[in-house]
């Protein structure tokens, strides 16, 4: 079966899915529901936002729902009535009960952006980039009522070079997940399913805010991971005179000192082994700059102490 003959649910929240998305329109597939987190309060004034994906879904007229949970018989039941051959799952961000992983005549498939079974949950790829892998990938898997368990269908590596971090992985990834899609349908009526090993398996929990905080008696390479993993958002960053400043991107050096101590003109910083130059920096509310454009507006005297471990 090819993609033109299939019924496709797409479910998706983040911009990820969206390069999939349009792989499945791209591929002829008769897209007949799009499902979505609700709307939620964002921005300063707290107005409700329409997720990347139901904005991608209203742009080309497809049928769009946002419903809180499938806790209720009536949104099974409207599930079920679009009679899907296929449902493909991008970063929902909801857990699907069971009862609904049954409808589908080809199962629920999850694009995942992460070489399971290393990874499996939330942020996997702040999580890799943190733990300093050398790569990454996308599995496609079959769903499973538990977390990112179940068997692979597909999987694609992509390494991760020094220079890359949140924002290029997410970018690059969300294409690759998107180019399986063609591949996925060529096999889909006789899958070559291959079951997680129990060896490697390791969880991407959810990213709490307290992790974002540098904590100079790290050593320089950790530091750069945290930076890359957390750039270009949430951003990492570290406090002095009781401002918050993110570090967007930074270089690894050697100098020595006190962890968080400022060593010369340069803002070349002090970790608890080698040491950093931050490279792209950003001030609460202001855009991100270079560090010869921030140093020209901010000083951070030679010898200061940026955080006290």
């Amino acid at each position: 079966m090819t993609g033109h003959c299939m019924r496709v649910i797409f479910m998706g929240t983040s911009s990820f899915g969206v390069p999939t998305l349009q792989a499945l329109i791209d591929n002829n597939c008769k897209v007949v529901g799009v499902y979505t987190q609700p709307p939620r309060p964002a921005g300063r004034g707290k107005k409700l936002r329409m997720s990347p994906i139901g904005l991608f879904a209203q742009k080309h007229d497809l049928k769009l729902r946002f419903p809180e949970d499938f806790s209720s018989s009536f949104e099974i039941s409207e599930f079920e009535s679009l009679q899907p051959d296929i449902v493909i799952v991008v970063a929902y961000g909801l857990i699907l009960p069971k009862k609904l992983l049954t409808i589908s005549k080809f199962k629920f498939f999850n694009i995942h952006a992460s070489l399971l079974p290393r990874w499996r949950g939330a942020a996997p790829i702040q999580r890799a980039l943190l733990a300093g892998d050398k790569k990454t990938g996308i599995s496609i898997i079959e769903l499973e009522p538990s977390l990112d368990t179940g068997p692979i269908v597909l999987q694609r590596y992509l390494a991760i070079e020094s220079y890359d971090n949140m924002g290029t992985i997410y970018e690059k990834l969300s294409h690759i997940g998107a180019n399986l899609i063609g591949e996925l349908f060529k096999t889909i009526q006789t899958p070559s399913f291959v079951a997680q090993g129990s060896e490697g398996v390791k969880y991407a929990k959810k990213i709490e805010k307290s992790e974002t905080q540098i904590d100079w008696c790290n050593g320089a390479r950790a530091i750069d991971c945290k930076v890359r993993a957390f750039s270009p958002s949430p951003g990492a960053w570290f406090a002095l005179e009781g401002e918050r400043i993110k570090i967007l991107a930074c270089q690894v050096s050697n100098g020595a000192g006190d962890p968080g101590v400022v060593l010369d003109e340069y803002f070349q910083v002090a970790c608890g082994n080698g040491s950093i130059f931050p490279t792209v920096l950003q001030r609460a509310g202001k855009s991100p700059l270079n560090a010869t454009e921030f140093l020209r507006g901010y000083k951070a005297p030679v010898g200061v102490t940026l955080i006290k471990c």
